[in-house]
């Protein structure tokens, strides 16, 4: 039985699609089990809605369990965030985007501009992150990142002179941002409900997926905004190239937090809805492709070759067609009142 594993008592039933609500759906993947982390139980179902293309699970863990599936979760103070060699990286990733963004990012190198030109062998292989070029380059007020974790994006919001302020359901990611000094409080996007029509930037960044009542949620995310305020928004996507060549082995599954898995086209199409001007902003799938391999091999660790084969997937099936990028990438600006 899909899901075995997980106490039955600490499942619920998806009776239609958590985008569109329509119960027409086909059996995607079956039997997926936490390959990304490892530390969830169960063998689960992903099933894909007919009428908007999402995926979703069904059975999926009830929203009081589904903390127990990020019991080693990334966003945790003391996983991959550590060491001489970590540190080094990400010195070396802030001296390149304060150089490109013209802004200082810390911790950092600290070379001079005038010797910027020494980074560009880096520029290839850094990869920089969603949203900070649009947090660096739009007018300052106040931004709120939702589901902002240990707080690594509301950090750099912060050096980049927004009135930074984060949300985040994980209590161990929570105590984490607010020992660097970061403003997170600890609850889920309903505390947007108390920001409605005064923020000016939002970042929602691979949050949509791990929700279970998805459009609720991106309804409170535009009310949030002020009127010319921008949502930097990203979520896998289910109509992936990626998706479609790694089958159950795509890393943008990662079973069960991936309650419901966005189709990019039904995304755009519900902003534009909504009243938002949106613009995509094209991904980089390199990370994602590396992981697939990892997941493939069934390692907890990713190994050299993984690079050099995920590389070759994406010289055959990039550049994808339209709606095909692995991930959504969307600037999406409220209509002046």
């Amino acid at each position: 039985m899909a899901s075995d594993g997980w106490p039955a008592g600490d499942l619920e039933s998806v009776t239609g699609c958590p985008c569109c609500g329509s119960d027409k759906r086909t059996l995607a993947h079956a039997n997926v089990q936490d390959w990304a982390f490892g530390c969830a139980p169960g063998l689960w179902n992903y099933w894909g809605c007919d009428q908007c293309r999402c995926l979703y699970l069904d059975p999926r863990p009830t929203s009081a369990s589904i903390g127990k599936a990020y019991a080693r979760y990334y966003t945790h103070p003391g996983e991959g965030h550590g060491g001489l060699l970590a540190s080094l990286k990400q010195r070396l990733r802030n001296e390149c985007w304060s150089h490109a963004l013209h802004t200082s990012l810390a911790p950092r190198l600290g070379l001079p501009r005038a010797l910027g030109w020494t980074l560009s062998w880096l520029e290839s292989r850094i990869v920089e992150p969603f949203g900070l070029r649009q947090m660096a380059e739009r007018p300052k007020g106040l931004l709120l990142d939702v589901g902002c974790g240990n707080g690594d994006k509301l950090r750099l919001a912060q050096q980049l002179g927004w009135d930074a302020r984060g949300i985040e359901m994980d209590a161990a990611a929570v105590q984490a941002a607010q020992a660097q000094g970061l403003r997170v409080v600890q609850g889920g996007y309903e505390l947007l409900a108390g920001y409605e029509g005064q923020v000016d930037c939002i970042v929602c960044s691979h949050v949509l997926e791990h929700v279970h009542a998805p459009v609720q949620m991106l309804r409170m995310l535009v009310a949030a905004l002020k009127p010319g305020g921008v949502l930097l928004l990203s979520a896998p996507n289910a109509s992936s190239s990626l998706r479609q060549h790694y089958g159950d082995n795509w890393r943008g599954l990662e079973a069960p937090r991936h309650l419901a898995i966005p189709d990019a086209r039904w995304l755009v199409q519900w902003m534009q809805a909504a009243g938002m001007q949106c613009r995509e902003v094209r991904p980089f799938a390199i990370e994602t492709a590396i992981e697939s391999e990892r997941i493939r091999r069934r390692s907890s660790c990713g190994v050299p070759a993984d690079v050099v084969a995920a590389r070759q997937v994406l010289d055959t099936i990039t550049p994808a067609q339209p709606g095909q990028e692995d991930m959504v990438q969307l600037v999406c600006t409220k209509a002046m009142a």
